[in-house]
C-alpha cells in the first residue's frame, strides 16, 4: 500500500521510500523515513497530489512521489 492509497485522515507507518535524487533527500530531511508515522490530510481536486503530515511537518507531494512511499496501516 502506498501513501496515495490512504484515505483522508488515515494514519500509517512508513515501510520504505523508493524516491531517488533531490526529492528523496528532501523527503528524508523532512522526516519521511522508514518507521515514521504519516497521515493523509487532504487530496487535491483531481487527485494529482496529496497533503501529508509527518511529525510536525505538513507537505504536499505529487501523486508520482506518493505512490513510491510504501506504508503499512
Amino acid at each position: 500500500m502506498s501513501v496515495f492509497d490512504l484515505k483522508k485522515g488515515q494514519r500509517a507507518k512508513v515501510k520504505s521510500v523508493a524516491v531517488d535524487g533531490a526529492a528523496g533527500e528532501r523527503l528524508t530531511s523532512l522526516g519521511v523515513v522508514r518507521g515514521a508515522e504519516i497521515s493523509a490530510v487532504a487530496f487535491s481536486l483531481f487527485k494529482g497530489s496529496v497533503l501529508i503530515t509527518v511529525g510536525y511537518n505538513r507537505l504536499a507531494i505529487r501523486r508520482s512521489v506518493a505512490e513510491r512511499i510504501e506504508v503499512e496501516v
